[in-house]
């Protein structure tokens, strides 16, 4: 019996995966290429005078151009798990900035998360993904990345709040929305498709944790934007570096938040230990809440 159980398992598929199911490319060799794939069509795009200036990006974030938004409504029906990572990758981008650095002729390309918001090409992610250092960067441009690994220039910065966490930017595409939700409880669903330390495709699902504000000069009005810049979710899904500005969805495929920080938190073993013994990570978010309050701003 032992010897036909073992022979049945021999005869199972090499491949543990769905047919047509795709296999990231996560070897060195694979990286290279994505990376080399982006910067040559960033190159393309710079000779042709379609990327902005790194003059104009840089007036842009401290002055954003508002731009009328048609946002999708929310969405009420429930979605397997499966149809919410598809829906993750075909409405996610990886945002941010392909550039030539002031000490060599190689590009680098630093890219995180974001995601569609509207169907002619808005796209929300975190502040910190768009930000400008002058002092690295040479010549290149702000940048997205779909699914596929076509680039997009960004024309337009429509929003950008530090405080939040959160910005909207525009590309000349048709893009697949996604709904904000601020409907939520601790206890739902929260599913996160990002690029955590670079790890490709990376999907995971938890809950949220909870809500919770980390400053109290917020001011008397709690729906401010102000007060919004204090507003943060936790929630357990999975995400490190690299994952900053990709969506958090709920069991609908709506948007519950974007991933903002990671943090572990512990207790040191003596007072003179420089390191900590990690007892817990949280991972939080910029709410919907907030995101919402932004759009509302630009309108």
């Amino acid at each position: 019996m032992k010897f036909l159980f073992l022979a049945f398992a021999l005869t199972l598929p090499i491949h543990a995966q769905a047919p047509g199911v795709p296999i990231f490319e996560q070897s060195r060799t694979g990286l290279r290429t994505e990376d080399l794939t982006i910067s040559k069509q960033v190159e393309k795009l710079l000779g042709e005078g379609k990327l902005m200036s790194l003059e104009k990006i840089e007036n842009s974030l401290k002055f954003p151009t508002p731009v009328p938004l048609n946002l999708p409504p929310t969405k009420s029906q429930n979605l397997t798990p499966t149809k919410i990572a598809k829906l993750a990758k075909e409405s996610g981008y990886r945002i941010g900035w392909a550039y030539l650095c002031q000490n060599c002729d190689n590009w680098h390309v630093n890219l995180a998360g974001g995601y569609a918001l509207t169907s002619d090409g808005v796209l929300g992610t975190c502040a910190h993904v768009i930000k400008m250092d002058g002092e690295k960067i040479r010549k290149g441009g702000l940048i997205a990345v779909d699914h596929s690994g076509k680039v997009f220039p960004v024309t337009t910065i429509i929003a950008n709040d530090e405080k939040i966490d959160g910005a909207l930017i525009k590309i000349d595409a048709k893009t697949k929305p996604l709904a904000l939700n601020d409907q939520v409880h601790p206890g739902n669903a929260a599913f996160c498709l990002s690029r955590p330390l670079n790890q490709g495709q990376y999907f995971s699902q938890g809950i949220v944790n909870r809500f919770f504000w980390n400053d109290t000069k917020r001011g008397n009005n709690d729906s401010s934007l102000k007060a919004m810049g204090a507003l943060k979710l936790n929630v357990s899904s999975r995400w490190a570096p690299g994952s900053s500005g990709s969506a958090v969805l709920d069991s609908c495929g709506n948007v519950i938040g974007h991933v903002a920080l990671i943090g572990n938190m512990g207790n040191k073993k003596s007072k003179k230990d420089k390191d900590q013994e990690t007892l817990i990570t949280l991972h939080t978010a910029t709410p919907a809440r907030a995101m919402m309050t932004l759009t509302k701003q630009v309108k």
